[in-house]
Order: structure tokens, then sequence, then C-alpha cells
């Protein structure tokens, strides 16, 4: 401690010690590579991310199919089924049959059908315009009918739909599809020539008015019991 003599002077004044300045007045240091001191209070969490958006309204009006097997009928068996054009130029329609999905080709004859063999859907080119024209519509004589989006999908309401009749229909047409209701998550139904319940989903649709439009799902089908 230094002593000051001298006058008037009332005393020896101590002279403050290091480190002793007020805290409240001294400025915080930087901390090291330019980080804030632990004084300064802590950042708020980043807010949470936005909930995810709804699913399309097809897709959440598209009840899950109920599977359940009348008496008289087996256990539903599920497939797969679809529709996949070919070129018009190769000059060729497709039969799909509903018992198990498979599908045949012919040579095509502006939609006449030469030898049906138990196939309840034809998928044809219509015009051969070399833009996208292939029609569907069910082969006569059969019961096939299209079961909307919001139907529950079930045997029961599988099989009235079956009674409704399904025309030709230019799949090539976005507007002329979502008018008839053949959208993802609607369903072709069928009673076919064995007496199977089939209910065709329809889950994928891709092309548009250039490209011939392909359709796949899966197929489900309730088998009459002897």
């Amino acid at each position: 401690m230094t002593v000051a003599f001298g006058g008037k002077d009332s005393g020896p004044v101590a002279a403050p010690a290091p480190g002793t300045v007020d805290s409240a007045t001294q400025p915080a240091s930087p901390s090291p590579s330019g980080m804030p001191s632990s004084k300064e209070p802590e950042l708020e969490p980043p807010a949470p991310p936005d909930e995810a958006p709804p699913a399309s309204a097809s897709a959440s009006a598209s009840p899950e199919a109920d599977l359940t097997a009348p008496d008289g009928y087996a256990k539903a068996l599920s497939t797969m089924w679809g529709l996949a054009p070919v070129p018009c130029t190769q000059h060729e329609q497709q039969l799909i049959d509903l018992d198990d999905g498979t599908s045949r080709t012919e040579d095509e004859n502006n939609g006449a059908v030469q030898e049906p063999g138990g196939a309840e859907l034809l998928y044809w080119p219509d015009t051969c315009t070399g833009l996208g024209d292939y029609q569907l519509r069910a082969l006569p004589n059969t019961r096939v009918g299209l079961l909307r989006v919001d139907a529950p999908k079930s045997f029961d309401s599988c099989r009235a739909a079956a009674g409704t009749g399904f025309g030709a229909l230019a799949l090539s047409e976005r507007n002329d599809r979502e008018d008839r209701g053949f959208v993802e998550g609607a369903a072709l139904c069928s009673v076919t020539d064995k007496g199977t319940v089939a209910m065709a989903v329809i889950e994928h649709i891709s092309g548009d008015a250039v490209d011939d439009v392909s359709v796949s799902g899966p197929l489900h089908v309730w088998a009459a019991t002897p």
C-alpha cells in the first residue's frame, strides 16, 4: 500500500487493488475464437417445423379395403392387375380377366373382340392418330362397374357396383376420367363368369393426352365356394 503525506490531507488513501473494479460496469471480454461470453443469455430453441401438409382429397377419402368374406365365398385372394398399352402401330388390344388379373393381347379390330376367353375388360387403340387414344370398356355380357373413391371397399359394395355397367372411357382425357370417377383410390368391380366377385383397385395412373395411359393396382377376388 502506498501512503501520501502533505499539507492538509486527511490521511493516507489506499489505492484500489487490481481486479476490484465493479463487475457490473466492466465490459465482458470476448471468449476465445470470437464466441460470446458465457454470461450472455442462451438463445431460444428453434421453433418446431410446420406440420406436414394434409394428404390429397382423393387419398384421404378412400377407405381401406374390408376383405371380409361372406358365407358362400372363400377368403379373399389378393394379386395385381394393370393396363399396359403398346404403340397403336402394333395393332394390339389388351384383354383383362378379373378372376385372376391376367391379361393377353390379340390383333386390334376397332374394338371388336375375337376371343373373349372369360375376360371382363378391353383396352384398345381407337383411332391410332399418334396421340394417346386408348379406350377402356367392359366386354359385352359381363357385369362390371365403377366403385367410387369415397365408397366402402368391401364385398357388398363391390358386388352392388358391378351391376352399374362400364361404358367406353378415353383414359387419356383427364377431365373425362375425373368426371366418371376413374381416379386413384377408386376401383373397377365385377361379378365374373365364374361367379367371383373381383375388386380391381386403381392405385396408380400414369400418362396423359400424348402418352397412352397405364394403370395398375391390387386386385382382390372372392371366389364362390361350391
